[in-house]
């Protein structure tokens, strides 16, 4: 995958999170070592590719994880869990430094904002620290198969309250206006049998349409976005880079 073309393209509705990337809190990942993965957004697996439901159905409730049992990941080991050459077969990430800012602007209506906090990387609550990759076909591809991953990690109960939060958004959010240029369409899809919870839904802007997917292992969140495609197609994650994302964050929580 060539860095700098797959930055390019692989923004579409998720340039804010390559500009203003992830949840206020941490420090972005700062320039990687040969073969670390690049910055990024969009799902990771635990346990293997994700099993879809019926259309529209909704989000299930969070498994519930006992107090105290989960290990908040430092930025280095976040950096270490990032999905890189050899990871995934026939795929590879580029890591690349970037810094969230901590302006954010109100959705309308206000219920849809843990939506845009997504979108943007700006979550609420604060993370604790965060890291960024683009993961794309090795030695190049389509640009259209790139997917931006995010992984944040989080004090006591924030990352179940990011799940929460981002939950109960989409049973009532459907459309909002806010810091995208159009207003976005939001749509609730199957949840992926991943991690310890997870949810996946598409947001539509501008002709561009997206399926996020949004995972927790752990007191780390993922967040999985593609390139978003005009023209009515929607952009997904590979199977095989979901899963592989989140198995790695899996080894590396131990």
């Amino acid at each position: 995958m060539r860095g700098s073309n797959a930055v390019l393209v692989v923004l579409g509705l998720s340039a804010a999170l390559a500009v203003a990337a992830c949840g206020s809190g941490g420090t972005a990942a700062g320039p990687a070592a040969s073969g670390t993965p690049a910055a990024g957004a969009g799902t990771g697996a635990a346990g293997g590719p994700g099993e879809a439901g019926s259309p529209g159905a909704r989000p299930p409730a969070p498994a519930s994880a006992p107090a105290g049992s989960t290990r908040v990941l430092s930025k280095a080991e976040l950096r270490t869990a990032l999905v890189g050459p050899g990871d995934i077969k026939g795929w590879t990430g580029m890591e690349m430094p970037m810094e969230i800012g901590k302006a954010q602007l109100s959705t309308r209506p206000a219920d849809c904002q843990p939506i845009e906090n997504i979108r943007t990387g700006k979550i609420k609550p604060e993370s604790a620290a965060y890291a960024f990759t683009t993961v794309g076909p090795d030695g190049g591809g389509s640009p259209t198969a790139l997917t931006q991953i995010m992984l944040a990690s989080f004090d006591g109960g924030g990352a179940q309250q990011v799940l929460a939060d981002l939950r109960t958004a989409l049973t009532t959010c459907t459309r909002y206006g806010g810091s995208i240029p159009k207003p976005g369409t939001v749509a609730a899809l199957p949840a992926p049998k991943l991690g310890e919870e997870a949810l996946s839904y598409s947001l539509t802007s501008d002709g561009k349409t997206q399926e996020l997917i949004v995972v927790r292992q752990g007191s780390v969140v993922a967040v999985f976005s593609p390139s978003a495609v005009s023209g009515g197609t929607s952009a997904k994650v590979p199977q095989e880079v979901l899963a592989g994302q989140v198995a790695k964050v899996r080894t590396t929580a131990g």
